[in-house]
């Protein structure tokens, strides 16, 4: 019988020290249980907000998204016009070059004519100068 005392010691020694160690995790535990519901009320208000705030963002976003798309378009557009009013000032670039290159070619033509005609008709040395003279004056 004198082992049931013993084994009754070391029930309540062990349950004693059960007790001390809840009662010494017992504030930490509590700290973290007020830490949890913090977060948990944080996280509902986030939850919230969202929930207020979501809507009218994405309206916002899906009408600059509109706009940036317009944009877009009209940009687009633009650059079409430009590039065809680009290729009709090169076009008439070419056809005024062409145009000026034909009357060149004609100016020059005409003034090559006019020069070998003076050339031509104008006495080159002092010898035809010479016979032109002894020509007229042989005749009078």
């Amino acid at each position: 019988m004198d082992a049931m005392p013993i084994l009754d010691i070391i029930v309540v020694v062990l349950f004693l020290i059960l007790v001390a160690v809840v009662v010494f995790m017992a504030t930490p535990l509590s700290n973290l249980l007020k830490q949890s519901e913090r977060t948990l009320d944080a996280t509902e208000t986030l939850i919230r907000t969202l929930d207020k705030e979501l809507g009218p963002t994405l309206n916002e976003v899906n009408l600059v998204l509109g706009s940036v798309q317009e944009i877009k378009a009209i940009a687009e557009q633009r650059i079409t016009d430009v590039g065809t009013k680009v290729e009709d000032v090169t076009g008439n670039i070419t056809k005024v070059a062409d145009q000026a290159k034909t009357s060149t070619s004609i100016w020059g033509a005409g003034l090559m004519a006019g020069w070998k005609a003076y050339l031509e008709a104008k006495p080159h040395s002092k010898e035809e100068k010479a016979e032109k003279k002894l020509g007229s004056s042989s005749r009078a």
